[in-house]
């Protein structure tokens, strides 16, 4: 009985020597390939058996609208023989450029879709592969540019920018452009096709860095290029590290084709071992008098930003102009810690004039220094009151009043301009009394009087005389 069983295996081992199949998967169009009718790629059908196989069949199972043929359809192919297979495709203008799908790990990668299945059959022996389909994805991310402070670089992929502090204030700048060409080519709708809107987004996925902006730059035609930019800040209680910061752009162009872009790029933030900055700086009042004594008072938040606990701060206050000195000690910050700070300073009278600085400073351990800020007050120069002089004069004297001391004469016959002056003086201030009005009123009223009385007289003497 065993023998039988293996004489049975044994020959079922040799049927399917001597018909067995191959085929390789293919990709129609690529990386750069336009959206086009009857796009190709080249697949290959092998007999690895020990029998030829006549009338080889080429199917597609998959989506019609793909109208995937094959060049030959069918063939012969001898044991050990290999057939190079042209397999013909539409690319869709619809169809995506980039992986569309967010929970894909593939999101935004240019990636070959899978379309279906090509089958290689003589009777019973198949063999079959996937037939994916590539089209150019025409969004690119050109560049992205960050500045942390004074530090700013241009990144591309996996690149950092190094060296920044907490309590940064940021921005990272990203441009993209439409690489369709501004041309429409022979109305076969593979250019001049625009992206409208254009959405861009900037992430880390580490929680200690708060980093989370999206936008859209609106409509972008094809050969165009815009950017955008995101503002933000490296928190003052980031830890050192490197931050990885995803940058996602993507668009859907006319033809409901799906296209985008991804870039990760690094962001490191190092902690100088003792590092007391000073915030939130004031001076109060900016401007004093130098007539007088004044008081200015200069405040800030000190904050340690440095790796290490501090227990013996220093923080002093300086106008050396004025070799005035003012200092607190012995202020204990553990790290990420903040404590205010305050000065008052008396400044003299009679100060001179001028701009004056106070120059604000930290030390750790006492004498080393860590951060210094100035702050600007102004010394106004002192203004002399203006001087009142007033000059009276009345009938019959003159009294001038300057520097607080009277002087009174008597009129004389040499006063005749300043008299006549107090006449014209009196007239113009009766002109404006209330006693002039009624003089002219009265004036007004005898006037229509004695001409009513004319006409009376003259109307009533024809009657008269009869």
């Amino acid at each position: 009985m065993k023998k039988l069983l293996l004489l049975v295996l044994f020959s079922l081992i040799l049927a399917a020597g001597a018909s067995a199949l191959q085929v390789t998967s293919g990709i129609i169009g690529g990386e750069s390939q336009d959206r086009i009718a009857n796009s190709s790629t080249s697949i290959t059908v092998t007999n690895d058996g020990t029998a030829a196989l006549t009338g080889v069949q080429m199917t597609f199972a998959g989506d019609s609208k793909y109208a995937v043929h094959f060049e030959p359809a069918t063939f012969n192919l001898n044991a050990g023989s290999s057939q190079t297979v042209t397999v013909y495709g539409n690319i869709p203008l619809t169809f995506d450029g980039v992986v569309k799908t967010t929970s894909d790990a593939n999101y935004l990668k240019e990636t070959p879709f899978k379309i279906g299945t090509v089958k290689a059959a003589v009777g019973t022996t198949e063999a079959t592969a996937d037939l994916n389909m590539r089209a150019v994805n025409q969004i690119e991310i050109k560049k992205v540019t960050v500045q942390c402070g004074d530090a700013s670089k241009r990144l591309d992929n996996g690149e950092s920018l190094e060296g920044l502090s907490p309590d940064t204030a940021c921005s990272i700048t990203i441009e993209v452009e439409n690489n369709f060409d501004d041309n429409d080519n022979n109305d076969l709708l593979i250019g001049d096709i625009e992206f409208d809107p254009i959405y861009v987004e900037v992430e880390s996925t580490d929680s200690d860095f708060d980093l989370d902006e999206d936008d859209d730059i609106g409509s972008l035609a094809g050969g165009d290029k815009d950017s955008i930019t995101f503002d933000f800040t490296i928190e003052d209680d980031t830890p050192e590290g490197k931050y990885p910061v995803i940058v996602r752009v993507y668009g859907t162009d006319d033809n409901s084709a799906f296209h985008g872009a991804i870039m990760t790029v690094k962001l490191e933030v190092e902690r100088l071992k003792h590092d007391l900055q000073l915030k939130a700086t004031s001076i109060n009042p900016a401007q004093v008098d130098s007539c007088k004594p004044a008081k200015i008072t200069v405040g800030a938040t000190m904050i340690n930003l440095g790796r290490t606990d501090e227990d013996d701060i220093v923080a002093k206050a300086i106008i050396s102009d004025l070799n005035l000195e003012k200092g607190k000690t012995n202020i204990v910050l553990d790290q990420d810690d903040s404590e205010p700070v305050s000065f008052i300073f008396d400044i003299p009278a009679d100060t001179k004039p001028g701009i004056y600085s106070v120059e604000l400073s930290t030390y750790w351990d006492s004498t080393g220094l860590s951060n210094t800020q100035r702050l600007d007050f102004v010394v106004n120069e002192c203004k002399t009151p203006a001087v009142d002089t007033t000059v009276s004069t009345t009938t019959g004297t003159t009294t001038t009043t300057t520097d607080n001391t009277a002087v009174t004469t008597g009129a004389t016959a040499t006063d005749t301009t300043s008299q006549a002056r107090v006449r014209s003086t009196a007239a113009s201030a009766f002109k404006e009394s209330p006693a002039y009005l009624w003089l002219l009123g009265g004036i007004a009223v005898l006037l229509v009087v004695i001409v009513l009385g004319l006409l009376v007289v003259l109307f009533r003497r024809p009657l008269d005389e009869e």
